[in-house]
């Protein structure tokens, strides 16, 4: 399997993660993982324009939002980074994007080093709002990538 496989089933994997826990926020109040979970999207959504040179100077990475917004949301990220790599053979992704960054700071990355930084970054922050839901006494969701893969077999 190559990296664009690789990239491409971790995404699929990384919407699948997101919609079981913006689920489990429809049928329960906690406010603190739903502003967690804003941020993850948010964020998604902000690095997908960044590959085509958005400025995001002085942009919000921790918007308030609702659980029905954030299912919207989702459904544009997956699709947007769907659509994106099926147009790429692996060497595309070595192409760099040039930005900036909220603090304004110019930067580039390649494509390859953005795209896995989303889904390490969704994942990273999505185990904190497990963490918040399960304080606040809610049974997170089951969003582990091999319980991911076992359900596609």
């Amino acid at each position: 399997m190559n990296s664009l496989e690789q990239l491409s089933l971790l995404f699929r994997h990384n919407d699948w993660a997101n919609r079981r826990v913006i689920a489990v926020l429809k049928r329960n109040d906690c406010p603190e993982a739903l502003r967690v979970m804003s941020h993850v999207l948010t964020t998604e959504k902000e690095y997908y324009e960044r590959l085509f040179g958005k400025d995001s100077t002085g942009f919000d990475f921790w918007p308030d939002a609702d659980p029905d917004d954030l299912s919207a949301l989702a459904m544009e990220n997956a699709e947007n980074y769907d659509r994106l790599l099926k147009k790429f053979d692996d060497e595309g992704l070595g192409q760099t994007a040039e930005y900036f960054t909220s603090a304004g700071e110019a930067v580039s990355n390649t494509f390859r080093d953005i795209l896995s930084h989303v889904v390490l970054h969704s994942a990273g922050h999505r185990g904190q709002a497990l963490t918040l839901l399960r304080q606040n006494g809610i049974e997170p969701p089951v969003v582990d990538y091999i319980i991911y893969r076992r359900e596609l077999q």
